[in-house]
């Protein structure tokens, strides 16, 4: 739902953010193309097609402690409450000899050894009475034993067949452990996507200018450091696409528009910062409509980050999209984050790409609410030692000016405060993103 307020007289739709998600989404051609990879490449990668298991893990019932397997109804109440087994051998992990129990009968067993033919539970070592005498080896024990006990049985992890890493999912450590469990060196992934970054402005300079590097540098009046385009390159990385710099472009619109097919010749998204508004100098909207772009220019519910802009030209069957950030860059990092990561983990071919990690804690300072607009904080949650039983606590710097980005160098989260009157104040709960 969108929102409605007046500005200075004038009346402003404010956009929501889940709509504009969705309306976002929609519009991401995809998916990639597939590649093949080692294994040992393919991590933080997404998995291009269903992986079904070669065979069932565990392939065969195994141990789950050290003790002794046994047949569990020896295990029953007797006259004299103790049950007592001869012990024929000893099965390790990886062992091949093939036991098999009779009446009366146990074999000493270590985590992960193949459960030995007749037995159906494990008796533990911590149970068990072990004694070697003139050369009879013999157990004992109180216990009674249920059947199943401690033992793992064939397919309790998966079974042949089974889907054991969907298409879609990112392929963390788990998942490299959980192929190769199943045999696989090799897996299919989607080919890491471009989006090329073009800063704008005058007054950017690029730390990688060679003058830069000097002793002694420092901005000239009125010049500042080329910084969001850095801070977008760690985000897309993190994010699964590859980034293409695009430069910096003066404040004309031609020169913005160049620079900007120059980026769509080598990627479907091209993700621009500053001159999102529409100030004297903000000049993204017209060079957009001179290459033909459908442009929208929003003003989003959430602070910062409240200028976007999202521009899209259908070309065949893939559509070719912008992002115009703002300029500041804690904006330009909350933008990407609440709007540009769906979008772009869609187009990296990740399986439910509005999902996030959100959770509940008490907030450590009181802060202003904003009338009209969700506010985002960079914030830190933590549980504080000796806080057990309590809810986590956001501790949320003061420094949270849309120009500041130091304080993004220690936050794990977003902390959302909700639009209205006054204030949230300290030890009030409310949500946080997981970033």
């Amino acid at each position: 739902m969108n929102y409605a307020i007046i500005q200075n007289g004038v009346v402003e739709i404010l956009k929501d953010l889940n709509g504009t998600i969705e309306e976002i989404l929609g519009c991401v051609s995809g998916p990639a193309e597939k590649e093949d990879l080692f294994i040992l490449d393919a991590l933080d990668r997404i998995c291009a097609e269903d992986v079904t298991a070669r065979f069932s893990v565990p392939p065969f019932d195994t141990s789950a402690m050290d003790g002794f397997a046994v047949a569990s109804s020896r295990f029953v109440k007797s006259e004299a409450g103790r049950t007592t087994l001869n012990v024929i051998g000893e099965a390790a992990a990886g062992c091949v000899n093939g036991f098999e129990i009779r009446e009366g009968e146990a074999v000493k067993i270590m985590t992960g050894a193949p459960l030995p033919a007749g037995a159906d539970a494990i008796l533990v070592k911590e149970a068990a009475e072990e004694e070697k005498e003139d050369g009879k080896w013999t157990v004992s024990s109180r216990e009674k034993l249920k059947p199943g006990l401690h033992v793992r049985r064939t397919g309790a992890d998966f079974s042949a067949g089974d889907v054991i890493v969907p298409r879609g999912t990112r392929l963390n450590p788990a998942a490299l452990g959980i192929l190769a469990s199943s045999g696989y060196s090799r897996v299919k992934a989607f080919k890491k996507r471009a989006v090329a970054v073009v800063s704008t402005g005058d007054e950017l300079i690029d730390p990688l200018d060679e003058r830069v590097a000097a002793a002694g540098f420092a901005p000239e009046f009125g010049r500042i450091m080329n910084s969001n385009l850095f801070l977008l390159y760690g985000l897309l990385n993190k994010t699964g696409v590859k980034c293409e710099l695009g430069g910096i472009a003066r404040d004309t619109p031609e020169e913005i528009a160049a620079r900007i097919s120059e980026g769509l010749l080598k990627a479907d998204i091209v993700i621009t910062t500053g001159g999102a508004s529409v100030g004297s100098y903000d000049y993204i909207p017209d060079a957009l409509k001179l290459l033909n772009f459908d442009v929208n220019i929003w003003k989003m519910a959430i602070k910062p980050g409240r200028p976007f802009i999202f521009a899209l030209k259908k070309t065949g069957s893939r559509n070719k999209l912008v992002f115009g950030l703002p300029g500041n860059p804690a904006s330009s990092l909350v933008s990407f984050i609440k709007l540009l990561r769906p979008a772009l983990y869609k187009y990296a071919g990740l399986k439910n790409p509005g999902e996030c990690l959100t959770v509940k804690g008490a907030i450590s300072e009181s802060v202003k609410r904003d009338p009209e607009r969700t506010t985002y904080l960079r914030a830190v949650i933590s549980n504080p030692a000796g806080a057990e039983g309590k809810p986590p606590l956001i501790s949320v710097p003061s420094k949270q000016d849309s120009n500041i980005l130091t304080t993004a160098l220690a936050a794990n989260c977003l902390a959302e405060i909700p639009p209205g009157e006054g204030r949230i104040e300290s030890g009030e709960i409310v949500w946080a993103q997981i970033i």
